[in-house]
């Protein structure tokens, strides 16, 4: 069968934007993988009898909301799970760890609120007073108004408006952080005293922001003084830029989420061409679960050879393995297809691969990465200033970072761009 009736099931079960939150999706849909980091926060939360402070990096699109899901599911009967949507929450400005402070302290409020506490509504009063200190500057509006955030407005908070002609369009905050930091905790202790249990907040969306806020947010000590539990989700360019590296001595640990690798490095951690079946398995694996709920006329829509392309040219990347799946739904029943063939999967990647895009100065830093699978610092001077070349490769998943079963780290170029360096290599034999 090849018509819409047909396909339609197939393409709503692979939905690149949706991590995997509902508890069902989890249950039937999650794939463990090697080296699992998440694994290693549960025991340490497990073993500490202090509050610790979490950094989870990995590319976006790389499976860290759903690793943070199966986090909350564990806990949820041993803790009180804060969940907070930084990205939904604070989606119109480049924020600082200040909204976060705040957004946190809400989430707190309003949780366990909703669980039938009766925590004292002084708390939330004191925490919204205390930001009456708040200053924002939106510098390069000269007059007028401007929308404070949705959570800002939901929760009636009045705050003072400065308006400077003078600089950037970057809306920053300017808090009295100490007496809001207060209050948090006031909300945090009263919470965990009524429920006679340790609260675990759970920070996710972070990892969407620029370098320039995520180094302001997660340089400073400020986030570290919430007294709960904390995991916040980081920009894995920023993980492995020099700032990222002074902030690993500020949290009690850093997890990296590798992909699962779609082809083995050496022993050098050099990159090569032979398949890893064991990274391969797990990404297969995601594809045959979503398949399986929908019984025995589907399990084999996706060709072997079709599905090995696809696994192989997603990078290990989840989100960038469902799109691709998703893709060649649509062009199966675009070509009144029954199945996906190699063909199909071969003009997917070609659909996907339009939305990346390589400059220029970056080909040679690929080069180098796709030889010797390390970190390079090469600094290129772009109109609007310096950039670290290989911070940029990783922020737009142009490289891709990996684990060897020795737990050592490694980097290679993201396989749907490989074609693309062999024609430069091609073309710039001296370089290469």
């Amino acid at each position: 069968m090849s018509d819409t009736k047909f396909w339609k099931p197939v393409y709503q079960l692979f939905k690149p934007d949706e991590p995997l939150s509902k508890s069902e999706d989890l249950r039937d849909f999650y794939v463990a993988r090697d080296g699992n980091p998440v694994r290693s926060l549960v025991s340490s939360l497990e073993l500490s009898d202090v509050s610790e402070k979490f950094l989870l990096a990995g590319h976006r699109g790389g499976g860290k909301t759903t690793e943070l899901r199966q986090l909350q599911q564990r806990f949820e009967v041993d803790y009180t799970v804060i969940w907070v949507d930084a990205d939904t929450a604070l989606n119109r400005y480049n924020v600082g760890y200040a909204e976060v402070i705040v957004l946190i302290g809400l989430k707190i409020f309003e949780t366990v609120t909703q669980t039938g506490w009766k925590l004292p509504k002084k708390l939330q009063n004191d925490l919204l007073n205390s930001l009456r200190t708040v200053i924002y500057e939106d510098k390069g509006i000269a007059s007028g108004k401007i929308e404070l955030p949705k959570f800002f407005q939901e929760a009636g908070i009045a705050l003072n408006v400065g308006m400077q002609r003078d600089s950037t369009k970057t809306l920053n905050i300017r808090p009295q952080l100490t007496e809001i930091i207060s209050k948090v905790n006031a909300i945090i202790q009263a919470a965990e005293a009524e429920k006679q249990q340790k609260l675990l907040v759970i920070v996710d969306g972070l990892d969407r922001r620029d370098h320039g806020t995520a180094k302001e947010m997660f340089c400073s000590p400020l986030l570290t003084e919430l007294n709960c539990h904390i995991v916040y989700s980081i920009p894995i360019a920023f993980r492995y830029s020099t700032e990222g590296k002074g902030a690993l001595e500020i949290f009690d640990k850093c997890l990296d989420l590798a992909n699962p690798p779609v082809f083995e490095c050496d022993k050098q951690c050099h990159p090569t061409t032979k398949p890893d079946r064991v990274g391969r398995h797990v990404l297969q694996s995601v594809i045959q679960k979503r398949l399986a709920k929908l019984g025995d006329p589907y399990q084999e829509v996706f060709q072997s050879d079709a599905l090995a392309l696809l696994c192989e040219k997603s990078g290990g990347v989840m989100r960038e393995l469902i799109r691709l799946a998703r893709t060649a739904c649509e062009i199966a029943l675009e070509r009144k297809a029954s199945w996906i063939d190699l063909t199909i999967a071969q003009a997917a990647v070609r659909e996907v691969h339009k939305d990346y895009s390589i400059r220029d100065y970056h080909y040679p830093v690929l080069h180098r990465v796709h030889q010797t699978g390390q970190q390079l610092g090469d600094i290129y001077d772009t109109p609007t200033g310096k950039v670290v070349v290989f911070d940029e490769l990783l922020q737009y998943k142009l490289v891709l970072g990996y684990e060897n079963r020795q737990l050592e780290r490694w980097f290679d170029v993201n396989p749907i761009l490989i074609e693309d360096l062999e024609r430069w290599q091609a073309a710039n034999p001296s370089e290469s």
